[in-house]
């Protein structure tokens, strides 16, 4: 049996890819939350045996945990509270992003919930986009909110999915607060050793292009003008792009011509072997490996704090 190296719970937690990535560096997973029905079902498929309750996260407290029959000691004790809000109101593919729509306050939210469980270590992870200049005031309201939380030591930086194994770029916002009794933050260093063996022709020898799917466009109301950009096909002697929740992503295969991205790659694409989707449809992976942390990223992440607090 493996060694648990920290208990760690997780809010916002999709279809469990963080949840994976944690256990693999040694965690144990005290319970899970996330709103989704279609998150529900694949996180249950994957971890059948970590407590999930399908409720909003604004509902979410100490209390509401342990009524819900989580261990009132392991509430109490948790190493490391995963968080992982919606970034559709961030996202760069939301030609309509604006820094206050509603869902963005749920990146606030997070500061109520790292109060209310007191974890040693919290990770809030959302899109890289929220460093753009149109979403400056709700990037500066939630630092504002981190560092008013005067038990803690706060740092953010910007991480790429392709520097710890996944064969993918995906730059992600990765906050992270560490508890001042415990120490500061710490992310982990590149891993990946050889980039071109993550290329898209070297794992699929087959694929000769890719096209981040279709035209991404925005008709205004006054003069009718559409704007935006039509995605050109990409060489593949390189990482996969970032893959979307909304999909639309298109491959060139030599022998199928022009195609959607199959299962197979987009687990692979997502450093997502070792986990079981079977009776997931290719829409719900497309959905919830789009929202997901790839594992590797978090096991790369976890490992680090685990080794740095826990070990």
């Amino acid at each position: 049996m493996k060694k648990v190296r920290f208990k760690f719970a997780s809010v916002y937690s999709g279809g469990g890819f963080g949840s994976h990535g944690a256990q693999k560096a040694g965690g144990q997973e005290v319970f899970a939350i996330d709103f989704d029905k279609t998150a529900k079902k694949a996180f249950r498929k994957n971890k059948p045996d970590v407590p999930f309750f399908n409720m909003n996260a604004l509902e979410v407290t100490a209390q509401k945990m342990i009524s819900l029959g989580i261990n009132e000691k392991d509430i109490r004790n948790i190493d490391i509270l995963l968080l992982s809000p919606p970034c559709t109101g961030i996202s760069r593919r939301n030609l309509h992003r604006h820094p206050f729509l509603p869902v963005n306050l749920l990146l606030l939210d997070c500061t109520r919930l790292v109060n209310e469980f007191q974890p040693k270590v919290a990770i809030i992870e959302n899109v890289d986009g929220i460093e753009d200049d149109n979403m400056k005031p709700i990037l500066t309201l939630f630092i504002a909110r981190c560092q008013a939380l005067k038990e803690y030591n706060f740092e953010y930086k910007i991480l790429n999915a392709n520097d710890f194994g996944v064969p993918q770029r995906r730059k992600r916002f990765v906050a992270m607060l560490v508890r001042k009794d415990i120490g500061v933050p710490v992310f982990p260093e590149p891993t990946t050793k050889d980039y071109e063996a993550l290329y898209m022709n070297r794992l699929f020898p087959n694929l000769l292009g890719f096209d981040a799917g279709g035209i991404r466009k925005k008709v205004l109301s006054k003069t009718s003008e559409q704007i935006g950009k039509r995605n050109k096909w990409q060489h593949t002697c390189q990482p996969c792009p970032t893959l979307t929740a909304t999909g639309g992503e298109k491959v060139f295969d030599i022998k199928e011509g022009k195609r959607d991205v199959n299962r197979q790659e987009r687990v692979i694409f997502c450093g997502a072997q070792g986990m079981n989707f079977d009776g997931i449809t290719d829409r719900e992976l497309g959905f919830v490996s789009g929202n997901g942390i790839m594992p590797p990223f978090m096991e790369a992440i976890c490992n680090k704090i685990a080794t740095t607090y826990f070990d």
